[in-house]
C-alpha cells in the first residue's frame, strides 16, 4: 500500500556575519567604524582619492558620540589638536560646485550632523570649499578652509550590519511523494 508523505515547509534562518565585522588590516575599529589615519599631510583632493583607493571614504561624523570616540582615538595617535585650525584633519565634506552649500564629498547628499565650531563656516579666505576637523574657536568641530591646505586625513569604512536571510518554501511548491 502506498502512503503519501508531504514534505513540509521549513523555516531556515541564516545569519550572515554573526561575529562583529573585522576591519581590513590597515584599519582600526573605533566605535562602529573602521578607521585608517594618515599622518602625512596632503590637500583635500589627494586625501579623498587616497581613501577611495583603500575602499573607504573621508570620515564624516554620524553624531556627537562618534565625534567624541574619534577625537579620543586621534589623540592616542599623537594628533593633539593644540594649534587651532593648523592641527586639523580632513573630513569628507565640501561645497565644491555647490556654492557654500556643504555636502558629502562622496554622494553630494546633505550631511545630517554638522558640528561646526563657533563662527564657522565663514569663508574667511577666498574659496574655503573644503572642511577640516579641529579644536578651533574653543570647540572641537568642523571648519571651512581652502582645499589646497595640507592636513593629515582620516578614512572610514562604516559598520556592516548583520543581516538575516530567510528561506521558507511555500506549501504548494512541495512535492507529494508516494512511498
Amino acid at each position: 500500500m502506498a502512503s503519501r508523505v508531504l514534505l513540509g515547509c521549513a523555516l531556515l534562518v541564516f545569519f550572515v556575519g554573526l561575529e562583529a565585522q573585522q576591519c581590513p588590516s590597515q584599519f582600526t575599529r573605533v566605535g562602529n567604524k573602521c578607521y585608517y589615519v594618515s599622518l602625512n599631510k596632503t590637500n583635500w583632493h589627494v586625501a579623498y582619492r587616497s581613501c577611495r583607493k583603500l575602499g573607504a571614504e573621508l570620515v564624516i561624523f554620524d553624531n556627537e558620540q562618534d565625534k567624541l570616540n574619534t577625537t579620543v582615538y586621534l589623540k592616542t595617535l599623537g594628533l593633539q589638536f593644540t594649534d587651532q585650525w593648523r592641527h586639523s584633519v580632513w573630513v569628507g565634506i565640501n561645497c565644491l560646485g555647490n556654492r557654500r552649500n556643504f555636502r558629502s564629498g562622496k554622494t553630494g547628499d546633505i550631511v545630517p550632523y554638522m558640528p561646526w565650531v563657533p563662527r564657522e563656516p565663514n569663508n574667511a579666505s577666498p574659496e574655503e570649499d573644503c572642511v577640516g576637523f579641529a579644536n578651533y574657536n574653543n570647540a572641537y568641530g568642523y571648519h571651512d578652509i581652502e582645499c589646497k591646505v595640507e592636513f593629515p586625513y582620516v578614512c572610514e569604512i562604516p559598520e556592516i550590519n548583520i543581516t538575516e536571510d530567510y528561506l521558507c518554501l511555500k506549501r504548494d511548491l512541495f512535492l507529494e511523494a508516494r512511498l
